[in-house]
């Protein structure tokens, strides 16, 4: 299981890098034509809600859709009950969420009010037209997300992690090359592209065999058990979206750029988490769903224990590499164009605190699977309602005296209280008896152990190294500490002997 788990999870992380890549070359395009300005601001509080609904309602339909389709699907034999059950999960999803892009359409000005209530005048105004166009996205996003956890099911990775890389060329032709630094087709190509994103994934539906019917089967056992447990699932991956829009009510009383130097940092912290740690948590949840259906908790606890350890390897290195190169990795990426050097300050202080949650977050991602695959979806949402009440309350006392800053930090504080609840309760659920767990604390020792000895070279090295003004300078700079950090960090491994670098390189090496 482990070994199948890494393979796909080498085929996802090839894909995650060139969709994660082109994530960034869209986010660099838009800091370039708009830097951090009110137009920026405008069009990430128009994002936010359809971002939200891609981010969480989404993914809560795949959440939802994977463990109840996993137990229907066999090779072979007849499918007719899983496609009966999917294509009546795409239909309900098509007319739930119709109404709801409508709704939501009508009620712009009140939702830019309710997502950033101290945005000026104007720039509350255009906010309100750009969600007008961007929100119907909604409906693609769903019925795509959707599909996504059909074809999950059937061990269908390519064309679901492809799919997002529609929507930033979408946006990246339209800046670029098509109407510069025009606000409105920017959201114009924002929906154009969360229609490719479900249009890619219903051409490579027939492949795994997926015949559509045109059914509503609401009084299905398994449709009435996905509809219950969809709000609770919704609730529990929200918490980072909700991280989000509490972090814009509370930068929009900040300076102007405030919620666009907050996104932006929030970008480079979601990339390590978009390109490593969901390779692993997507190439793990089908196996999570099949072994919770034949109820193997002992085989579940070591697979969790097993991608808790992979997700360290990359996730502790990581936050400790941005914010040690916060500064040049802002600078290098985004100052461009209407993007200056103020803009990159801001940035990096806002990446410095959000940083160290990448860990908690990402260690979340996998706690959260588990709990669905064991068809527990209440658990999830209430540690993430207690770490919001901690963000809320961390918001409210660090926004005066650190700005920025201080959000990210309650960002950072509010992802280690809904981790660490995570686990606690997990314990108490699955078979990690004593010598598990303590090789579990001992490779994440090792982990730590390897990043911090990594880091303090590097950070030396960064603060010896003389400022650059040329992007050539700088960019021959951050490779070469990147990869000094690198070798450093997986000499250190072998030194101290990681199991989990060990079996991810035995894995690679067979055919």
């Amino acid at each position: 299981m482990t070994k199948n788990i890494i393979k796909a999870a080498g085929v996802l992380l090839l894909i995650n890098i060139v969709v994660k890549l082109l994530g960034f070359v869209r986010e660099v395009v838009i800091a370039s034509g708009f830097g951090a300005s009110a137009l920026s601001d405008a069009y990430k509080v128009a994002y936010t809600l359809p971002y939200f609904m891609q981010a969480v309602l989404g993914y809560a339909f795949v959440s939802a859709v994977l463990p109840a389709l996993s137990h229907y699907w066999s090779e072979g034999e007849d499918n007719s009950e899983a496609h009966h059950l999917a294509s009546s999960l795409l239909n309900i999803t098509a007319l739930l969420l119709l109404p709801l892009s409508l709704l939501g359409v009508a009620a712009a000005p009140f939702l830019v009010w309710l997502t950033a209530p101290n945005l000026p005048a104007d720039t509350a105004q255009l906010a309100a037209q750009l969600t007008r166009i961007i929100f119907p996205s909604m409906l693609f996003m769903g019925v795509g997300m959707v599909m996504s956890g059909i074809l999950n099911s059937r061990y269908r990775f390519v064309a679901a992690a492809l799919a997002p890389a529609v929507t930033s060329i979408a946006v990246i032709v339209t800046v670029q090359w098509l109407c510069g630094s025009n606000v409105y087709a920017l959201a114009w190509a924002t929906l154009a592209g969360f229609a490719g994103f479900m249009l890619l994934q219903m051409a490579d539906l027939p492949r795994t065999g997926f015949k559509y019917r045109l059914c509503l089967d609401l009084r299905h056992p398994v449709i009435k058990k996905v509809l219950e447990n969809i709000l609770p699932i919704v609730l529990g991956l929200a918490v980072t979206q909700i991280y989000t829009i509490i972090n814009r009510i509370f930068a929009s009383s900040l300076a102007e750029g405030s919620i666009a130097a907050l996104d932006y940092a929030g970008k480079m912290m979601n990339l390590p988490l978009g390109v490593f740690v969901a390779a692993i948590i997507t190439a793990a949840f089908p196996a999570l769903a099949e072994l919770a259906d034949r109820q193997d908790t002992g085989q579940l606890a070591a697979t969790v224990r097993k991608g808790l350890s992979m997700i360290a390897l990359v996730a502790i290195p990581a936050a400790l590499g941005l914010m040690i190169l916060d500064t040049p990795i802002i600078r290098l990426l985004f100052e461009r164009g209407s993007f200056d050097a103020a803009d990159t300050v801001i940035t990096a202080q806002a990446l410095l605190t959000l940083a160290p949650g990448l860990v908690f977050l990402a260690a979340s991602m996998l706690l959260i699977r588990v709990y669905y695959a064991l068809s527990d979806v209440k658990t999830p949402m209430l540690t993430g309602a207690v770490s919001i009440a901690a963000n809320t309350i961390a918001s409210l006392l660090l926004v005066g005296p650190m700005g920025l800053g201080g959000l990210g930090l309650a960002n950072t504080l509010a992802a280690a209280v809904n981790t660490l609840l995570l686990w606690y309760f997990l314990q108490k659920r699955l078979d990690f008896c004593s010598r598990g767990a303590e090789s579990l604390y001992r490779e994440l020792g090792k982990t730590l152990a390897a990043s911090l000895l990594m880091a303090v070279p590097v950070a030396a090295a960064q603060a010896l190294l003389p400022h650059v003004s040329y992007k050539y300078d700088l960019t021959a700079q951050l490779l070469g500490l990147i990869a000094a950090a690198v070798l450093i960090y997986v000499l250190i491994l072998l030194l101290l002997k990681s199991a989990t670098l060990k079996t991810i390189a035995r894995e690679f090496k067979r055919k």
